[in-house]
């Protein structure tokens, strides 16, 4: 790509051209920044990212963008069906920072929410045990999971679908584990090809639980709340609650930033209530930048624009 010097303001665009180059394979992408053919990457092998942070100089930037790993909870059909007690103690049986720290470990931000931080003009409704300790947390799941009529001799039994994937299969394990230890769940663990997982994925007749990611499309909480409205083709648990719909609607019409902010606040708290979906963790967008340029910081979107670019003095 080249300047246009017919750019409103070209005059403070530093490079008169930057070459893209197409590198499917993150591993290949590291070793073409490292022998010095690329200065900016779009993306960091997760395995590489604690030597990196380690290491002075290695050029890693990182920042948790727009973008929430979550599990669906099938509330059609099977075991999470008519429960939102059962599906809180699943939730509270996931311990967040553990995945975060050893199974990612890639940067990561536990999720106690489906909006990620970040959002504009928007806090979450994260989820009131979030300061709990884990010990308080497990406590309250396993007294609810008795309550669903659950026990060692007559465990919950789920099937967890997601999609082929290293990372993935790795995070999905862990839950499968932690469900076992915490509370005697029995998960069968379906790992399926990507495109038949997106088959699966649609209907709820294939699983109790199912792996689902969700990245902005902009920088609004309704992108990630829009997804659990009745109608949304991302809704793939079919979890519908008139008042949501209710508030959901109101947001929309609402021309007053802050009253919309609150509605869209009290619809997430209502949905994250009922538990229709476990929340896992927010992306984080990782790159690595040359010591020969000046990088704009990462922005929520991930979306960086080459202008904003420059030599390194």
């Amino acid at each position: 790509m080249r300047r246009n010097p017919n750019y409103w303001d070209s005059t403070a665009v530093a490079f008169d051209e930057v070459r893209y180059f197409f590198v499917p394979d993150e591993n290949a992408e590291y070793l073409r920044f490292r022998s010095g053919e690329l200065d900016v990457t779009y993306s960091v092998p997760e395995h590489r990212f604690q030597e990196l942070r380690a290491q002075a100089g290695s050029g890693l930037q990182y920042r948790a963008t727009l973008a929430t790993i979550y599990l669906t909870l099938n509330t059609n059909r099977g075991p999470p069906r008519g429960k939102p007690g059962l599906r809180e103690a699943l939730s509270l049986a996931v311990n967040r920072e553990k995945i975060t720290e050893s199974v990612t470990g890639a940067g990561q931000v536990p999720a106690y929410s489906l909006v990620p931080d970040g959002v504009w003009h928007y806090t979450p409704a994260y989820y009131a045990w979030r300061d709990q300790s884990p010990g308080e947390r497990l406590a309250r799941a396993r007294t609810l999971y008795a309550d669903a009529g659950y026990s060692a001799t007559r465990p919950l039994r789920l099937r967890l679908l997601y999609n082929e994937n290293e990372p993935v299969q790795r995070v999905c394990l862990a839950v499968a584990a932690m469900w076992k230890e915490a509370l005697g769940v029995e998960t069968e663990l379906v790992q399926m090809e990507f495109n038949a997982y997106l088959a699966a994925r649609a209907d709820p007749a294939q699983w109790d639980v199912v792996r689902v990611g969700w990245t902005a499309d902009f920088n609004d909480a309704t992108t990630f709340l829009d997804t659990m409205t009745r109608d949304s083709p991302q809704n793939f648990g079919r979890w519908s609650n008139d008042e949501y719909a209710r508030l959901m609607a109101s947001a929309a019409a609402e021309e007053d930033p802050a009253r919309r902010r609150d509605t869209l606040q009290q619809a997430e708290s209502l949905m994250l209530n009922d538990y229709p979906l476990l929340p896992v963790y927010f992306y984080v967008t990782r790159r690595l930048v040359s010591p020969r340029v000046v990088a704009p910081a990462i922005n929520p979107m991930n979306r960086t624009y080459s202008r904003y670019f420059r030599p390194a003095a």
